[in-house]
């Protein structure tokens, strides 16, 4: 891929919506190229914003013209003289209820689904930085070195823990991406077991631990950052590293 990235193709990467081998293609143009690179973060940041501005649930409208027929008595509902009775006070707080309620189911199933792609997603990657196909962009076990790399590549700057378990190492650094977002992919070693720990914005996900494809999962809140941390090692100690890292946001 030696041209610029089409523009169709930096929205799909924001919105999430890139898997597999167009994924893999776009992540080795993007660290190829300074100009895709500040194209598909300008995106993500511009989807993120109008994201933020939206949030505010609106009511349905056809939802709301039902519940003004039946407080006026248009429907037959309320009582002669044009005020509503008991009964149809009870059944307008039923329906709101039940408005509420739906909402509320649909929010959580689209937060189960939003998690569910996250940790495929985190998991896919994992597995592609462990195939070696491309080398990650940093090699380095010094924070000193890995950390400054990530200048201008974020949209927010991050700490790495000072010190590390016996048998920890920090072996490098990838930029990559996660539903969209431009995201630190750093490399650890636990033993014999290698760790994917990716630091991005927090979108919402609490602390949480999966599975997916035998390996475990492991999401924490760090302050306004998230660590998401995979690996096949113990999940005692997956937690453990992804909490040191975690750790070094609120700390800094």
């Amino acid at each position: 891929m030696n041209e610029h990235l089409a523009a169709e193709q930096l929205n799909a990467l924001a919105d999430g919506e890139l898997f597999g081998d167009e994924l893999f293609e776009v992540q080795e143009h993007l660290a190829e190229c300074a100009g895709c690179t500040s194209a598909a973060l300008a995106a993500s940041l511009t989807k993120r914003a109008a994201a933020r501005a939206g949030m505010g649930y609106a009511v349905p409208e056809e939802f709301t013209a039902r519940m003004r027929r039946r407080a006026a008595g248009e429907d037959g509902v309320a009582k002669k003289g044009g005020r509503p009775g008991m009964y149809a006070w009870g059944s307008i707080a039923a329906l709101l209820v039940l408005g509420v309620g739906l909402f509320v189911a649909q929010r959580e199933m689209q937060g189960r689904a939003a998690n569910e792609a996250l940790v495929a997603e985190v998991a896919d990657q994992h597995v592609a930085a462990m195939a070696g196909n491309a080398p990650p962009e940093v090699i380095s076990s010094d924070r000193h070195t890995v950390k400054p790399w990530f200048q201008g590549k974020l949209p927010f700057s991050f700490n790495l823990p000072e010190n590390l378990p016996g048998d920890t190492t920090l072996d490098g650094a990838d930029l990559t991406y996660l539903r969209g977002q431009p995201t630190a992919q750093l490399l650890y070693s636990i033993g014999k077991h290698h760790v994917s720990v990716f630091l991005r914005q927090k979108n919402g996900a609490s602390s949480a631990l999966a599975e997916r494809s035998g390996f475990h999962v492991a999401s924490i809140p760090a302050g306004e950052l998230e660590v998401v941390a995979v690996s096949d090692v113990e999940t005692a100690r997956l937690r453990g590293l992804a909490e040191m890292v975690a750790q070094a946001q609120i700390s800094k």
